[in-house]
């Protein structure tokens, strides 16, 4: 997957440095729980959206260094998608290899570990909670209960979706076989009982409170088959070539290819109730609003309507992530596809199963917009972050956001130096009080093509008052700044720094 010694699994430009940020004061921390930290603003309380994912790579960083736990996090993610993908297609009588492969190298779970989400790793764990939670005996319903409150703990969103999928096929199953309900109901308790310390983190969030802050703009997407805002263009869904984010582009990217093997796999296996889950997942995953080939249609969705109504629904910020859940009903009506095709040659099932599992992987790595091989990201920091160390005082690196500037770099620089940050992770670009001083308004803007004038008298008093002990140029608006504000008092690789106190 291009993995190379000094890189991180990851596009440079989706959330990968927040997510690190997180993980590294979590591990600094170790053996300890912070339930935030003072090293930017609004960060206190900051509750863990994967806390069980987030222990986990924190723990291992300390031992192997944050590049290869971060790593092993997204190869471990996909080894168990693979091995959960092949439960779930056991389960349902069909090709085990066929539904590994499919969830694993799943356009959507790629997706997601290609812009850092480190949340949605334990598809494969949810994978195996239904695997579980459809076997026989009251053991296998709890160890698939145990197994969904995990998923929960290991990301919420992912925990919350794969809960409206359990309580589908708990349905299915007692409609059918009523006896069982004593089953359900001990695997929902226990599930319910592990997701808890995880939901109760979030419960101002479970309740709709506090993370909506309006709503995009509508407008042309030239990236659709990646849907990096909100939905899944309708589109996406039988999309094909290869599509990578533009160059230094800020955003997360969500593909839900459903590939062309898979589907006639599918349809091959003829009616099964996964086909309901299948096209619920995809009416959902397409958001609030319509689009087609990235031209919006000026449809209203009604399934997000409905959906909305459900406790968490205001967890999930962009809907294309509901198709993790889908894929795993893909991967099982292919799986069962691929027995039915394979039968018409007695004596070379196996042979014909494997043969189908090997196009799967190829049409999805060659002929669908899966981000494969994952992209990388180096984890190099300049040398200026490092002279910092001593700052009296917080850090802030202007400009903050603008053509060019990732807003969450600085959060993974700051294991370079350990000062707090003058930056909120949660308001990116946002010069909070500093917002009308004339020095900070102007430096803020350096990346605008027409930004704040620059003051005739620079002042660094309203700096001060804010905490400020440096400000950070990167090296692209050096020599601008110095023009107006004086010969900094750090040039190194990578910009250079004024120390604000003294002035």
């Amino acid at each position: 997957m291009g993995l190379r010694p000094g890189l991180f699994l990851g596009h440079e430009g989706g959330e990968l440095f927040g997510h690190l940020w997180v993980i590294h004061w979590h591990a600094e921390a170790l053996p300890a729980w912070p339930s935030g930290t003072d090293l930017a603003l609004g960060a206190d309380p900051w509750p863990v959206i994967d806390p069980l994912t987030t222990l986990t790579v924190a723990a291992l960083s300390r031992v192997f260094g944050a590049v290869s736990a971060w790593n092993a996090l997204a190869l471990g993610a996909v080894a168990l998608a693979y091995v959960g993908g092949a439960a779930v297609g056991r389960r349902v009588g069909g090709a085990p290899a066929v539904a590994g492969v499919l969830v694993a190298l799943s356009p959507p779970l790629l997706g997601s570990l290609s812009s850092g989400l480190s949340e949605d790793a334990g598809l494969g764990l949810l994978a195996l909670a239904y695997a579980a939670l459809l076997g026989e005996g009251l053991g296998m319903s709890l160890l698939g209960g145990a197994l969904l409150g995990l998923t929960a703990a290991s990301g919420l969103v992912l925990g919350a979706l794969g809960a409206l999928g359990a309580v589908a096929l708990g349905l299915v199953d007692l409609w059918r076989r009523p006896a069982r309900l004593g089953r359900w109901v001990s695997a929902a308790l226990l599930a319910l009982a592990l997701a808890a310390p995880a939901a109760w983190m979030h419960a101002d969030r479970l309740g709709g409170e506090g993370h909506r802050s309006g709503a995009p703009h509508e407008q042309p997407e030239p990236a659709w088959r990646l849907n990096p805002w909100r939905g899944a263009d309708l589109a996406s869904f039988v999309a094909v070539g290869e599509a990578q984010p533009p160059e230094g582009a800020l955003m997360r990217i969500h593909p839900t290819a459903l590939g062309l093997v898979p589907l006639v796999l599918a349809l091959i296996g003829g009616r099964h109730p996964l086909w309901l889950a299948l096209l619920a997942a995809m009416a959902l995953s397409v958001g609030p609003r319509l689009s087609f080939m990235g031209e919006p249609l000026g449809l209203d969705n009604p399934a997000v309507r409905l959906f909305r109504l459900l406790p968490g629904a205001e967890l999930l910020n962009h809907h294309a992530r509901v198709m993790l859940i889908g894929q795993l009903a893909l991967a099982a009506l292919a799986a069962r596809g691929a027995v039915t095709l394979a039968a018409r040659w007695p004596g070379r099932e196996g042979r014909v199963q494997t043969a189908l599992a090997l196009l799967i992987a190829a049409e999805l790595s060659l002929l669908s917009p899966t981000p494969l091989p994952l992209p990388t990201t180096s984890a190099h920091i300049d040398p200026l972050w490092s002279a910092l160390k001593d700052v009296p005082g917080a850090v802030l690196p202007l400009p903050l956001a603008g053509p060019g500037v990732h807003t969450q770099r600085p959060l993974y620089e700051q294991r370079a130096h350990g000062r707090p940050l003058r930056l909120s992770p949660n308001r990116p670009g946002d010069l909070g009080e500093l917002r009308d001083d004339p020095t900070a308004r102007w430096l803020n803007t350096l990346a605008l093509p027409r930004g704040a004038r620059p003051p005739e008298s620079p002042s660094w008093t309203g700096l001060a008052e804010a905490g400020v002990g440096a400000v950070v140029v990167r090296e692209a608006y050096v020599e601008e700044v110095t023009a107006r504000l004086g010969p900094p008092d750090v040039t190194a690789e990578g910009g250079a720094a004024w120390w604000v106190s003294g002035r």
